[in-house]
């Protein structure tokens, strides 16, 4: 299996890393992931935004709640069945069940911080772009991830690693894009869970790292599920 750097919890160049991002290639979105971004660059415009950001962290959700209501489904099956192994059924559930609640609740806190942030600046959000544009498209990607994952459960892993390379990719750029972040000072009462940064430059690039790092947790999956079915 591949092995990971992860940087959750480290204390990192943050500027280092923007750079090892911005140098490194992108994983590859599938055509799925290829249209939803286009309709995103087409919705709120090629630059990164804090409302497409927005947008962008309501999405990243669903895959691990796809994972997750499909655990509780395949237990929900195997406690139906006497003759289905209940042990084994829960045990892969359970391992799925805890990664997908782990980066579900960071993107979500990844939501709540750009949605705070929004607020404290009285950046105007608008219906279309703020609610329904962002909901069609959450609807649409937690419905194919969960059939993709019905169907073989690395494309879904696949799709998510495209998912969050370009998200990382997109929060690195749009700092070297707006370098007058560099001089916004960040505070939000959502520090009390996330770790507080002191620009929002440096917020940006802790959560393009915290991208990153689900982007390998899908990588590792893809992996050790690789070496189940050979």
């Amino acid at each position: 299996m591949r092995k990971f750097n992860y940087t959750r919890g480290k204390e990192l160049d943050l500027r280092e890393e923007q750079e090892k991002t911005l140098k490194t290639p992108k994983h590859k979105a599938n055509i799925f992931l290829q249209v939803m971004f286009l309709v995103m660059d087409l919705c709120y415009g090629k630059k990164g935004s804090l409302l497409k950001f927005k947008a962008l962290e309501m999405l990243a959700r669903y895959p691990y709640i796809a994972w997750e209501n499909a655990s509780y489904h395949a237990i929900t099956v195997a406690h139906s069945r006497p003759d289905y192994p209940k042990k084994e059924t829960f045990d892969k559930a359970l391992h799925l069940m805890r990664l997908g609640r782990d980066a579900q609740d960071n993107e979500q806190l990844h939501l709540m911080l750009i949605e705070d942030i929004m607020r404290q600046n009285q950046i105007k959000q608008g219906w279309l772009q703020g609610y329904l544009i962002p909901h069609i498209l959450s609807f649409g990607y937690y419905y194919l991830n969960t059939i993709l994952y019905w169907l073989h459960p690395i494309w879904s892993f696949e799709m998510n690693a495209g998912l969050e390379s370009h998200a990382e990719y997109e929060y690195m750029l749009a700092v070297r894009e707006h370098p007058e972040w560099e001089e916004i000072p960040v505070e939000s009462e959502y520090f009390q869970y996330y770790p507080k940064q002191k620009t929002l430059a440096d917020l940006m690039r802790r959560i393009a790292l915290d991208e990153r790092d689900h982007r390998y947790r899908s990588l590792e999956e893809i992996d050790r599920l690789t070496i189940i079915n050979d």
